[in-house]
């Protein structure tokens, strides 16, 4: 297996079609071009924090020129977010650090890029103060959705009696009934805006901005996100209720 097939093979999948097929095609040629690089998973992710910092400062020029030059340096800022893990699991060079730094930059990058944007549209939009509340409502429900993606009630049991009920038993057709559950997985991620997750964020912004349509960008990112936080509470409370059913 050659190094960039390995690199390909670090790769998160499924995920959202626009990572996998937009934003992938850029960190794994990146991710394999630095393998043999003294260069940190950690270096690429205080960078990509950079970038988002400094396109956030276009953002709030509210010039339509400048917001195109912010939206560049913003795609180039997920794309090195990818990378970074990639890089991580290419090099097994995990740590604790590691994944506080990557967490406290994307929250950081969120807020940069909602407050920048709605602070850069009212300079030119004085009596458009309702752009706020959107934009509030956009990064309340991005926080929620990032909160839900990494609490999972299904795998947090009162106790160990419950954990080792459900842990799985090797039965007839359990390879069958994975490998069908794989193939939904992977069909279910060719579906756009599944679960809105960073993936599809990312590329809503590109959308929208490339247009010059912040003001709609922000309403469909909050009403899209809102709409997705209550259908995965619901999802995971559904689950949780089977789970003590059959526990």
């Amino acid at each position: 297996m050659s190094d960039f097939q390995k690199i390909n093979a670090c790769a998160k999948r499924p995920t959202d079609i626009w990572t996998n097929y937009l934003y992938y095609t850029f960190s794994l040629r990146f991710v394999y071009l630095i393998r043999n690089t003294r260069i940190t998973p950690n270096m690429i992710t205080l960078f990509s924090l950079f970038l988002v910092l400094v396109g956030s400062l276009f953002y709030a020029t509210g010039t339509r020129s400048a917001l195109g030059i912010g939206l560049v340096l913003a795609q180039a800022s997920y794309v090195f977010d990818c990378a970074d893990g990639q890089l991580a699991r290419f090099r097994q060079q995990f740590s604790a650090l590691g994944g506080w730094i990557d967490q406290l930059a994307d929250r950081i990058k969120e807020f940069a890029v909602y407050f920048s944007l709605a602070y850069g549209y009212t300079r030119f939009h004085p009596g458009a103060t309702g752009i706020w509340k959107w934009a509030m409502a956009a990064l309340f429900a991005l926080y929620l959705l990032e909160y839900l993606g990494q609490v999972d009630l299904k795998t947090r049991p009162e106790n160990p009696a419950i954990e080792q009920r459900q842990r799985p038993r090797p039965e007839s057709g359990t390879q069958d009934s994975l490998g069908t559950f794989h193939k939904m997985q992977r069909w279910r991620s060719l579906i756009p805006f599944r679960s809105f997750i960073i993936g599809e964020q990312y590329f809503t912004m590109l959308v929208f901005l490339a247009f010059g349509a912040v003001y709609t960008f922000y309403v469909f990112v909050a009403v899209l996100g809102l709409l997705m936080v209550l259908y995965r509470m619901g999802i995971d409370l559904y689950k949780y209720l089977r789970m003590r059913k059959s526990a």
